[in-house]
């Protein structure tokens, strides 16, 4: 009930997909258990695939790499907070609404 306006008033919403892949972490912290916040019956189609590759492509894994040097973030972000910086940025969305009438 409380999402009723902004879904009636919503135009366009995109997330912007994750800049690599998680694998590229070489933390020797022990992750989370698997399915933390999906269903079980989800198929995941809706995921939308990272931006780089680094893991298949070496020309995203000198891209990475540069990326990684500008921000003066160790590439292997095998600190946690590395690994935030370079994961969550993608909490980032398009968010297109209505035009509202000033009354």
């Amino acid at each position: 009930k409380e999402g009723d306006w902004l879904f009636s008033n919503l135009v366009a919403y995109a997330e912007f997909p994750p800049i690599i892949p998680p694998i590229m972490s070489q933390s020797t912290d022990k992750r989370k258990e698997a399915g933390g916040f999906m269903h079980s019956s989800d198929e995941n189609k809706d995921i939308v695939h990272p931006i780089l590759r680094p893991d298949l492509n070496d020309g995203d894994l000198k891209t990475y790499k540069s990326i990684a040097a500008f921000l003066s973030i160790d590439p292997s972000l095998k600190n946690r907070m590395d690994y935030m910086q370079f994961m969550n940025y993608n909490q980032i969305c398009h968010l297109e609404l209505l035009p509202m009438s000033y009354i």
